[in-house]
């Protein structure tokens, strides 16, 4: 059966790890600009090339992983990463094709155009982290955030993982696309493992019904966010 054994947060109203803050809300807004030093103690010069997009879920990774206990490593792990998204890198997209305007292209962002693809910023999270599981997006199709909880559950069932992330994450809608109510700016994850093996007190177990609904502590989980909510208001003993 497989357990949360660890949970992040970045919103506009700021960040945080349920071990650690109770303060979790996702809401409409602006997400304020990331900083390395705010999740990363140690330098990390690839920080500051990643766009907007990749930061955010690069930096929600790390505080799962921290509020997991996996921060630190000597070793690989294999760890996957499944997330959920609505609108992707579609920022970062749109950024780059302003820089193909002038001059017939001479001047497009070669640094841009590096992370014009949504799951670009897995690759720098499972080099940063050492991670070698599998890891893909999905693009969500509903308001729940809840495809990559439900992909993950799936491929433990398959034993394709042990050890998983999953998450959701968005800078909002781009400038002149419609605006989609649904789609909150910010990331979120949740570390699940079928063996928590860090000493740490799980938040609680989770289970996917033969209706393909997905349980926590055998309460029915309605979206990502509430999930969320319910860790961070039953923190762990360690």
């Amino acid at each position: 059966m497989p357990f949360i054994t660890g949970v992040s947060w970045i919103s506009v109203n700021g960040m945080g790890r349920g071990r650690e803050d109770t303060d979790f809300l996702m809401a409409p807004g602006v997400l304020p600009p990331m900083s390395r030093k705010a999740v990363f103690e140690s330098p990390y010069s690839r920080f500051g090339r990643m766009d907007e997009f990749s930061r955010l879920g690069v930096s929600a990774i790390g505080l799962a992983l921290k509020d997991a206990g996996m921060d630190a490593w000597t070793a690989k792990r294999a760890v996957g990463i499944v997330v959920s998204t609505g609108y992707g890198c579609l920022h970062t997209d749109v950024a780059y094709f302003e820089t193909t305007k002038p001059e017939n292209g001479a001047f497009a962002s070669p640094a841009l155009f590096s992370y014009t693809l949504p799951n670009c910023f897995l690759g720098e999270a499972a080099t940063r982290f050492g991670l070698t599981g599998s890891g893909y997006v999905i693009t969500e199709q509903n308001d729940s955030g809840l495809s990559s909880l439900h992909a993950v559950l799936e491929d433990m069932a398959c034993n394709e993982f042990e050890s998983a992330l999953a998450g959701i994450c968005d800078l909002g809608c781009p400038p002149g696309f419609p605006v989609d109510a649904n789609v909150i700016p910010g990331a979120a994850f949740v570390m699940v493992e079928k063996t928590p093996g860090m000493g740490l007190k799980p938040y609680g177990s989770l289970r996917l019904n033969p209706a393909q609904e997905i349980f926590f502590n055998k309460t029915k989980v309605s979206d990502f966010s509430a999930l969320i909510k319910t860790c961070v208001n039953q923190i762990p003993g360690s």
